[in-house]
């Protein structure tokens, strides 16, 4: 749903796959204190859960 929405909206974005990149996990977890996917991160912004008004309010798409 968040690719979906990010790509609507032509947001470029980079996507890891914590099940499979350790590294990637553990910076989910540790940096970010989130164990939820998805955890999308704008700025200094951490988001987890699919959020469409914020992710809307935060990346100035109205």
């Amino acid at each position: 749903m968040v690719k979906e929405f990010l790509s609507q909206h032509n947001v470029e974005f980079e996507q890891y796959n914590v099940a499979e990149n350790e590294e990637a996990r553990e910076t989910m977890i540790d940096k970010y204190d989130s164990m939820s996917t998805p955890t999308i991160i704008i700025g200094d912004q951490v988001i987890t859960g699919f959020d469409p008004d914020k992710l809307t309010r935060l990346l100035n798409l109205a």
